[in-house]
């Protein structure tokens, strides 16, 4: 009997952990304004150029448009300033925060998506998606004009939350309505649905909403634009990871990759208009995407987004 006693007990941490899972503990020694400090802190080190400052781990692994290098290269080089102010969101639960916001490099505008990881203490994780104008066909709006949603910042009350699970569905259904968008959708979208990509609105055919890449020109808000099958040309929604996920917020912070085969350069609307690819060769972005979801419905979007070669992979993916 004891025996019996000794190995149910011995037994009991693994059954606890969900198949998949590295631990069935959460670390939650980090809490919302940890996570938040130790994302400004990095970002006041990046602006200072100063990679010395951080608190790292000895496993510590730093991306920039999912290419592994050592810190303080890529735009650790080349920033002048940063935003004072940008989209933060962050999950104890995970030990992840994220940011979204406006840099210059050598005083030319760029965007910022930054994904960290904190464990013990100090960063071990630290993925960027840096998207700067470099001549290709995709939405970039005017850097002094930016405004973050304030509804990111809005604690929910509790009858209008979803477990983390059922956030982060949502927010996968969303990549599978974008994925060979024929007119299908498959994600549940609020009536006020509202989408800001690279700092420009594409929802809303707002003054300066105008330029490449905008589908607010085509049709306006979330699920009617989805319905017409504007983004047929997605041809997969790769590398889907989901590491952030805020409850109290209802926000969900994904990334992955957009791959456009672009096998035909020319395509129909549901209702029957004529659409033309923009580039016509094989190609791939990368994104970094946020959602705010209330009421099971997608609220607010907020996007940055790059492109990368065509089926670049993500060192990320896997890896947690």
């Amino acid at each position: 009997m004891r025996a019996w006693l000794l190995a149910l007990a011995l037994a009991a941490p693994a059954a606890a952990q969900a198949p998949g899972q590295p631990s069935a503990v959460v670390d939650r020694s980090c809490d919302r304004a940890c996570l938040i400090g130790h994302l400004r802190g990095y970002l006041q080190a990046l602006g200072r150029r100063d990679p010395k400052a951080l608190p790292v781990a000895a496993d510590f692994m730093f991306t920039e448009n999912d290419v592994a290098m050592p810190l303080g290269r890529g735009l650790w080089s080349s920033v002048s300033a940063i935003a004072p102010t940008g989209m933060e969101a962050a999950d104890p639960v995970t030990g992840q925060a994220a940011w979204f916001g406006v840099v210059r490099e050598n005083a030319v505008p760029a965007y910022l998506g930054l994904r960290i990881h904190v464990a013990g203490g100090r960063l071990d994780e630290v993925e960027t998606v840096v998207v700067r104008r470099e001549g290709l066909p995709l939405p970039f709006g005017d850097v002094d004009k930016v405004e973050h949603d304030p509804a990111f910042e809005e604690i929910l009350p509790p009858e209008r939350r979803r477990p983390r699970e059922r956030l982060m569905a949502v927010a996968d259904s969303y990549f599978s309505t974008v994925e060979l968008n024929d007119g299908q959708v498959f994600a549940p979208f609020a009536d006020d649905c509202a989408r800001l990509e690279n700092g420009i609105s594409t929802t809303a055919a707002t003054p300066g909403a105008g330029g490449s890449g905008n589908a607010a020109a085509i049709a306006g808000g979330c699920e009617a634009q989805f319905k017409l099958g504007i983004y047929r040309i997605n041809k997969r929604v790769r590398e889907r990871r989901f590491p952030l996920i805020d409850e109290e917020r209802g926000i969900v912070v994904a990334t992955g990759f957009f791959d456009h085969a672009n096998g035909f350069d020319r395509y129909k609307l549901t209702d029957g208009r004529e659409m033309k690819t923009a580039l016509k060769w094989p190609n791939s972005i990368s994104l970094l995407e946020a959602f705010r979801i209330r009421d099971g419905k997608i609220h607010r979007i907020e996007a940055l987004f790059t492109y990368v070669p065509y089926f670049m992979h993500n060192p990320w993916a896997g890896r947690r």
